[in-house]
This record gives C-alpha cells, structure tokens and sequence, in this order.
C-alpha cells in the first residue's frame, strides 16, 4: 500500500500541542502495532509526538533508553523505520521543534548507524547534522565559519538570499537587540538586498557549520563571545511588506 508523504509541518504543531500525562515512558510502546498505513498515519503520527514529549521530560538515560523497544520493532519493516527516523530527526534537531534536544539526536544516529538500515550516504547526512549540532549552544564560546572571528555582542543571521522569508528576517530583526552588531551570513545566489542595519558576509562552507536548511535562523553572542540566545527561528516579519522592499 503506498505511504502517505512525512509532513514536518503537521508534525511540528502535533508537537506544540502538548501530550497527554500518565504513559509510562519505559513501556509506550508494550503491545503497540508500529505499523504506518495511509490510514492510521495521523493516529501514527500523534502517538509518536506523545512519546517525543515524554522522552524530552525524561532524564537523557532513561530517555535513549526507551528508544531502544520502538527502533526494535522497526527493524521489521524497512519503510517504517525510515518514516519514524525522518519523525526523530524533525522533532529532536529542528530548531522549532519544542522537543529539541541534542542527545537525543546524537544518540537517533548512533543507533541508526549500528542497525545499517539507511543507506550509507544517509547516515553520512545524519552524522554531519550531529557534528552541526554541536555548535553554538548557550553558554558556549562562538564557532563561526573559517575566515570569520566571532565578535561580542553580535547577532549573527543565517540566510539563503534566495529566500523571502529570510529576507523578511533580516527587515525583522534589524532593530532588535540594539545594543549588537547585526551581522548576516547569505548564501544562495540572489544579490544582497538594501535592507540597512547588517554586516553582509558570504563565508565558504557554510553547509559544514550549519543546518542550512533550516535557515533563516539566528543567534546572538554577549559580550565575551559566548552564545547568549542560541540558534532561534523566532522573527516577526513586517506588517506592510511589499516584494518590492524586500
């Protein structure tokens, strides 16, 4: 039977929706048919959103733990198992997801590697948003791209030029956090646009230091260098923009 398409965006509110108390995290997936059919893929889909809350209340220990019954079970069905890995990686990496959280990626694409279910490049493609993950988290020294110095009370924007939606952000957050520097790191082909306020920079090898799909995002440094907001996708774009302004 063919399987309907993974929506990120059905997920994501799923998620923002909450969960229902009381499972027990060690056992949620006791006697539960994992399989994903056109059908039940909501019921599917909601069941897993359940269970990303619970793991991200949980302690990190207990919560890679309780992966371990669903990715067993997964190992019967090869398109299952790519369903739920694309369900993990939206809900554990993307930076809107509330169910955010970096140890349980990493630990995501270990267990993937070890099962060898996923092609090869794909768990290369996985591994590579692991080592991304790892920078700029809150608290932590700045890593920027090579070639650039990270500055104190700075905030840096990621963006593809070609992007309206990024160029909204960059009109969004030109006047926010007054007291830094606004420095914007574009790629894509597009020409910068005039949009005031920003430091425009096209570093190489962006894709090596970020998730660029996710763009645009932004982070803001204090004024040691640190990450004092990391990676955030909240902007609010103007009220009266036109193509034409941006």
């Amino acid at each position: 039977m063919r399987r309907p398409a993974v929506s990120l965006i059905v997920l994501l509110a799923i998620l923002f929706a909450g969960c229902k108390s009381g499972s027990n995290i060690a056992g949620f997936w006791d006697d539960v048919d994992v399989t994903v059919t056109e059908d039940n893929f909501s019921i599917t889909q909601d069941r897993f959103a359940q269970f990303a809350e619970l793991l991200v209340q949980a302690p990190e220990d207990e919560a890679i733990e309780a992966l371990n019954p669903l990715f067993d079970k997964l190992l019967d069905n090869e398109v299952d198992y790519i369903i739920y890995t694309q369900w993990m990686e939206y809900a554990f990496l993307n930076y809107a997801s509330p169910c955010r959280n970096s140890g349980l990626f990493e630990a995501v694409v270990e267990r993937i590697e070890a099962d060898g279910i996923l092609a090869p490049e794909e768990v290369e493609r996985l591994k590579g948003l692991v080592a991304i993950d790892k920078y700029n988290r809150a608290g932590e020294p700045c890593t920027l791209p090579d070639g650039i110095t990270p500055e104190g009370n700075t905030l840096y924007l990621v963006l593809n030029l070609d992007c309206r939606t990024c160029r909204q952000a960059l009109a969004a957050l030109a006047e926010t956090h007054p007291e830094a520097a606004h420095v914007a790191l574009c790629f894509g082909w597009s020409p910068v646009p005039d949009i005031p306020g920003w430091q425009y920079l096209k570093p190489e090898g962006m894709k090596d230091w970020f998730d660029l799909e996710a763009a645009p995002f932004w982070f803001l440094t204090d004024k040691d260098g640190r990450i004092d907001i990391p990676y955030s996708l909240e902007f609010e774009a103007p009220q009266f923009a036109t193509p034409e302004s941006l």
